[in-house]
């Protein structure tokens, strides 16, 4: 029974990676974007690498595992295959898995040219490299599950998940050590930082590439884990309220 869902999972992951990731807009919005919007704010700025490469990767792993998975969900309800998905006799857990992995595998490709910039420009230790390969799995994970409870509203229309899905990735960009490290913010605004996951993402490649992070990185890794949990228990139970209205 376990190998069955297993091969259903992963038909649903190879189904999302061949209908909505291996497409142009979403590589240009996965990948393309975090780097340019994250040029447009240093660009005239004396920053070194140290402290710049951490920022980006972050932001890379955050955008690309975010950047599809909202919209599967109304997509699939507006075309009328999620019903049919729905009616198979799979779990909805097994569902949410199936995009996730989808999401997740994409996060991981696309974390690739930011670690090759940091191999570049960057004296890695292998601990640090390690702990950074820790951080983007966990990271894809977390950020593909909250894509995933985006999603969750009974809605058909990407337009409407794509607005709430800005107005959730946006604060969190700004707020969470992306462009200014932590231990240099202020403490009124440290206290908010550390209300996002995607801060303990930043703080942990801080200090993975030679930085001066304000965690121990085995904090950051239980932080991003105690997220990742809270986002797979939310993501299921606001799914399993809104799935009939699907339907």
């Amino acid at each position: 029974m376990k190998s069955r869902w297993l091969q259903k999972v992963i038909a649903i992951t190879v189904k999302d990676m061949r209908v909505y990731y291996m497409k142009g807009p979403t590589i240009i919005f996965g990948l393309l974007f975090p780097f340019f919007f994250f040029l447009s704010f240093i660009i005239g700025r004396e920053m070194s690498p140290v402290v710049l490469l951490p920022g980006l990767t972050a932001m890379v792993v955050f955008f690309s595992a975010t950047a599809i998975g909202p919209v599967i969900f109304p997509t699939e309800t507006r075309a009328f295959t999620l019903e049919r998905l729905v009616s198979m006799p799979i779990p909805l857990w097994a569902i949410l898995l199936g995009d996730v992995l989808a999401s997740t595998i994409f996060a991981l490709i696309s974390s690739i040219i930011p670690i090759i910039l940091v191999l570049l420009f960057i004296s890695v230790t292998p601990s640090g490299l390690i702990l950074a390969f820790i951080g983007i799995l966990i990271g894809s994970i977390c950020f593909s599950y909250m894509g995933q409870l985006m999603s969750s509203p009974a809605v058909d229309q990407t337009s409407t998940i794509m607005m709430i899905s800005t107005l959730v990735k946006f604060p969190l960009v700004f707020i969470s050590g992306i462009f200014v490290v932590l231990t240099a913010m202020p403490e009124s605004v440290r206290f908010i930082a550390l209300l996002s996951p995607l801060t303990y993402l930043a703080d942990l490649f801080q200090g993975s590439f030679g930085g001066v992070s304000l965690f121990d990185p085995v904090l950051n890794i239980l932080a991003l884990s105690i997220w990742t949990i809270g986002f797979v228990i939310l993501s299921l139970l606001a799914h399993r309220r809104t799935i009939e209205r699907r339907l």
